[in-house]
Parts: C-alpha cells; structure tokens; sequence
C-alpha cells in the first residue's frame, strides 16, 4: 500500500484509471492514520467499517433495525432504492479541486471471471459508462471531461462486502454538488439496460 504527502492531480488520475494502475492510488499520511484511527474505534465498538458505512451513511436499514440490503432489481443501477451517491469520507490525496464520490449498489458488481485483476467485463463497463453519464453529465450539465469513475479490483478494495465504485469530478460546485449528493443519480431503464446487452 504506498502511502504519500504528494498531490495526485487531476491529468494523473485519469493516466492511473485509463492504464488500470489502480494501486497508485493512495490516501497521504494524516487521511491514512485518521482512517486507521476510525478503523479502531469501529471495531472498539463491536462493529465493522461497512456496518457503518451501511446503517450511517446510506441509511439502509429497515424499521427493526435489520440491514436493508436485498436488491429491489437483479441489473445493476436500474432501481433508485438499490443505489446511493455520498462522499468518499477518507479520500485519496486528489488536488483539492476534485470531489471523489463513491456509488454504492445493493446489486452485486461482478468480477469478470477471465480478467487475471478482477476487472469488470465491458457490458459491466458500459452499464457504469451509461449510468455516469446519465447522473453526472447530463443531469448535471458537465462536460464528458470533467468526469471519470472508476472500480477498484477486489485485491485493493478497503470495503469488499458491499459493492461501489468511485466517481471523480473536477471542478464541481457547491450547487452541483447539493443535487447529487445522498441520491441515486439517474438510474437506468429496463429498456436501455436490454439495449446495451444487445450491442455485446
């Protein structure tokens, strides 16, 4: 795991996403201690960090108090309950000018079976390419440009019990920024998911 005080700016984020060099990615040295920090409070409590994640800050949990994590649909980003768009609360050093969100989904994310690193298969990638879009482009007004996702391989991923991806924006503001967050963006249709499945 590098750990490192350097900016990673925003032309280097998307060298590192475009080329799959995911572990180049890294948290600096006071992020990394504080989550570390969080980490051994969770645990002193009796709970784990995607308990948390889960009952904290994306609410799903059911009047009881039990975990409201059976999806309301078996395709991915296709039911607004099944999703959620929150900050990254332990963000990778990105230059302040990116927000890093993470989308986290009821529906499991598959690894693709044949990709040696645990990527996603490229219907997968084009169901997350078309999602995004639809959320933080078009819904938002931004360019292509200022938007770029990724999904970390299960060997690097900090949370590996319930599935998400991350989503930088450059140069978002505080309006922008008000209408997407704690939503579940733009879900795609019955009809665009079957679309998309016909092209592959």
């Amino acid at each position: 795991m590098i750990i490192s005080d350097e900016i990673i700016t925003w032309e280097r984020s998307k060298e590192i996403i475009e080329t799959n060099a995911l572990a180049e990615l890294y948290r600096n040295f006071s992020e990394t201690a504080r989550y570390g920090e969080f980490k051994l409070k969770v645990k002193a409590n009796g709970s784990t960090v995607v308990n948390e994640i889960i009952r904290e800050r994306l609410q799903w949990v059911n009047k009881d108090g039990s975990f409201a994590l059976t999806p309301k649909s078996n395709e991915l980003f296709t039911y607004e309950k099944d999703v959620k768009i929150i900050t990254n609360d332990f963000p990778y050093n990105f230059e302040d000018s990116i927000t890093h969100f993470v989308v986290w989904s009821k529906v499991i994310i598959e690894s693709d079976p044949n990709s040696d690193i645990g990527d996603v298969d490229d219907l997968t990638k084009e169901i997350i390419n078309t999602y995004v879009y639809k959320s933080f482009v078009e819904a938002l007004g931004l360019s292509k440009d200022q938007v770029i996702w990724f999904r970390n391989f299960p060997a690097i991923q900090s949370v590996k019990e319930l599935s998400h991806i991350h989503v930088l924006i450059k140069d978002l503001d505080t309006k922008h920024f008000s209408k997407i967050i704690g939503t579940p963006g733009v879900v795609l249709s019955k009809d665009e998911i079957a679309s998309l499945k016909k092209s592959f």
